[in-house]
C-alpha cells in the first residue's frame, strides 16, 4: 500500500524540522536525532577543596589589586566588558572571601552564571532540565561534533551532501568512535568528572560535552604542529581544557593568559584535573618544567618568555581591537607560530553595540609580520575557521 495522507504529512513535517537545524549541524539526520544518553552530575566537595580555593583566592585578590595598574586602556566596550553583568554574583562571592561557599559554587558552577560565555551555564541548565526535546537536541549536537572529529582523523569518510547517498555517519556507535579516536591519537580522551551541573554525552569510557571535544581537537592540532616539550601559550582559555589535554600529549610547559575571574575557574579546573602536575597561579613561585602557569592577561605583555606556539580559540573576535592588535604585536616578539580557531560572523559585540566582532585574518594582515601557512574550515564547528601563521623573522624562542 502506498504511503499517503496523515502519515505522509507527519514524515514531511519531521524532515522539515530536521532540515531546519541544518545551519547548526554538520550532518543530516534522515532518521531523526541519534539516540544518545545525556547525564548530569552534581559534584560533592572533597577535603582538599578548601585548600585549593584558599590558594585561588589569594591569587585572585592580588590580581584585582594589580589590574588597576596594568590594565590597558580600551577605545570601546567589548563583549567581555558587557559580560560582566553575568558574572556579578560570582565576583561578589569571591570578594566575600568565604572559601567554603566558593567551593560549593565551583563544584557545580554550570548550575550558576559563572560559566556564561565559556561553558554551559545556569540558563542552559534550566532549559535542558525542563525540556526533553532540548535534551535530545543537546545529545545530537555533541554526537555531531564527535562524528566530525572522527571524519577529521579519517576514521569515518567525510560524508557527502549528494542527495542520493545514504547519510549514516551520525548514527555510528559513539563508544566505537571514542575507541577509534583514542587509537588514532594515542591518548585517553575522557575528561575528568569535575564538570558539576553540565549536561554531557554519557558513554562507556566517560562523558563529553562540546567544549571537551573542541579542546581535545585544539590540543591534538598543537601536538601535530609543535615540537615536543616546546613552550605553549594560550590567550583566552575558557575552562582550561586545552591545557589539560595538552598535558596528555606530554607538553610540559603551558601558559594561560586571561581575565582574573576566568583564572579562578581555570585554576580550579586544572588543579582538580591534573593533580600530579605543578599548577602555578599568579603571585606564586614559578617552575619552568612540568607546569601550567595561569596568569592574568597583562602578564603576556610583561614577560620576556619565548613560546613555540600561541593559541587563541573562540575569543579574539569578541575583544577590543586595540587589545587584539597588542596581543598580535607581542606574539611577533615572543613566538614562532600562531594558531587561531575563531568565528567570523561579524555580529554586534553585544546587544546595542555599534562595534562588531572582529575577523582575525583581517587584524593579522593589518598588524603585519605573519605568514599564513594554511586556512580551512574548523572541522568541529560550522562557521569557524582554523588558521596557522608563521611569524616572519621571529626572535629565538
Amino acid at each position: 500500500m502506498r504511503e499517503g495522507g496523515l502519515l505522509l504529512l507527519i514524515r514531511k513535517t519531521w524532515r522539515r524540522l530536521i532540515i531546519s537545524y541544518s545551519d547548526f549541524f554538520a550532518h543530516q539526520m534522515p532518521r531523526g536525532f541519534p539516540s544518545e544518553q545525556l547525564e548530569i552530575k552534581k559534584i560533592n566537595a572533597t577535603e582538599g577543596d578548601v585548600l585549593i580555593v584558599k590558594r585561588i583566592l589569594t591569587s585572585f585578590n592580588r590580581a584585582l589589586k594589580d589590574e588597576k595598574e596594568y590594565a590597558p586602556p580600551k577605545s570601546y566596550m567589548d563583549a567581555w566588558d558587557d559580560n560582566k553583568k553575568n558574572h556579578d554574583e560570582f565576583f561578589e562571592l569571591l570578594k566575600s572571601g568565604d572559601p567554603k561557599h566558593v567551593v560549593d559554587y565551583l563544584c557545580n558552577m554550570h548550575m550558576h552564571k559563572a560559566t556564561y560565555g565559556i561553558s554551559g551555564d545556569s540558563g542552559e541548565y534550566k532549559q535542558i532540565t525542563s525540556s526533553l526535546r532540548l535534551r535530545k537536541q543537546k545529545g545530537a549536537i555533541i554526537k555531531d561534533i564527535l562524528v566530525s572529529f572522527a571524519e577529521a582523523l579519517g576514521i569515518l569518510p567525510y560524508e557527502t551532501i549528494v542527495p542520493y547517498v545514504a547519510k549514516k555517519n551520525i548514527y555510528t556507535d559513539s563508544d566505537w568512535l571514542v575507541s577509534e579516536i583514542e587509537k588514532k591519537i594515542n591518548i585517553k580522551i575522557a575528561p575528568p568528572e569535575i564538570d558539576g551541573g553540565l549536561f554531557k554525552l554519557a558513554l562507556k569510557e566517560g562523558s563529553f560535552d562540546e567544549r571537551d571535544l573542541w579542546s581535545l581537537y585544539a590540543a591534538w592540532r598543537i601536538n601535530c604542529l609543535a615540537q615536543k616539550n616546546s613552550p605553549i601559550a594560550e590567550i583566552g582559555a575558557g575552562m582550561g581544557k586545552v591545557a589539560m589535554y595538552a598535558d596528555r600529549f606530554h607538553f610540559e610547559d603551558y601558559s594561560i593568559f586571561d581575565l582574573p575571574l576566568m583564572n579562578v575557574i581555570q585554576g580550579w579546573y586544572l588543579i582538580k584535573s591534573l593533580p600530579d602536575k605543578k599548577i602555578t597561579l599568579y603571585g606564586e613561585t614559578e617552575e619552568s618544567q612540568n607546569t601550567v602557569k595561569i596568569m592574568p592577561y597583562w602578564e603576556f605583555e610583561k614577560r620576556d618568555k619565548k613560546y613555540y606556539l600561541v593559541l587563541n580559540q573562540d575569543s579574539f573576535p569578541e575583544i577590543n581591537r586595540g587589545v587584539v592588535e597588542a596581543y598580535l604585536n607581542k606574539i611577533k616578539k615572543s613566538s614562532k607560530y600562531f594558531l587561531s580557531i575563531n568565528h567570523e560572523h561579524q555580529a554586534p559585540l553585544f546587544s546595542g553595540s555599534e562595534n562588531r566582532n572582529l575577523v582575525v585574518p583581517n587584524i593579522v594582515e593589518g598588524v603585519g609580520g605573519f605568514e599564513k601557512m594554511y586556512r580551512f574550515p574548523f572541522w568541529l564547528r560550522k562557521g569557524y575557521a582554523e588558521e596557522f601563521y608563521k611569524v616572519i623573522s621571529p626572535e629565538k624562542y
